[in-house]
């Protein structure tokens, strides 16, 4: 395929999906937050940085940037050895609005987007790039539900 070709199936596919709307986004920030809060049921109190563990399972980690009695910044992530030391993956950073039972992803991997590579990036809208940063966590919600089975989380 020449990149005239590819360019074209590239905007043909990226016009075919409707912009996505507020509402879309916060009933996706719902969502969420009603699956981080099965994750870890006492995250409203969680203050300090916390592990689980799960028989066969990286280490999940859950570290805490920012509390208010309201609100928290926080991040999820596996930490993994590689030869340049240990580092976070995903990573994903949110924020959860405890008052209103919201959870908004702030970053993934220190990307304020998924798909920095995007040749229409510059045509995505800010709900656009907020339903993918949310769609990620999401699912990747599901595979920790999946993967830890109750887990007992431990202050570190």
């Amino acid at each position: 395929m020449d990149i005239t070709t590819e360019q074209e199936f590239l905007r043909a596919l990226y016009n075919q999906h409707k912009p996505k709307s507020y509402s879309q986004v916060s009933e996706l920030f719902e969502i969420n937050f009603k699956k981080i809060s099965k994750l870890i049921p006492l995250l409203s109190i969680t203050s300090h940085h916390s592990v689980a563990t799960q028989a066969g399972e990286n280490d999940l980690h859950l570290f805490v940037e920012e509390r208010t009695p309201y609100t928290g910044t926080f991040i999820l992530t596996h930490q993994l050895d590689s030869p340049a030391g240990l580092i976070n993956r995903p990573d994903i950073k949110f924020k959860v609005f405890f008052d209103a039972s919201l959870l908004e992803v702030i970053s993934v991997c220190n990307e304020t987007t998924l798909n920095i590579n995007h040749p229409f990036l510059a045509q995505c809208s800010d709900m656009d790039i907020q339903w993918e940063l949310n769609t990620f966590i999401e699912r990747w919600l599901d595979y920790c539900l999946t993967k830890y089975q109750n887990p007992e989380w431990q202050t570190i």
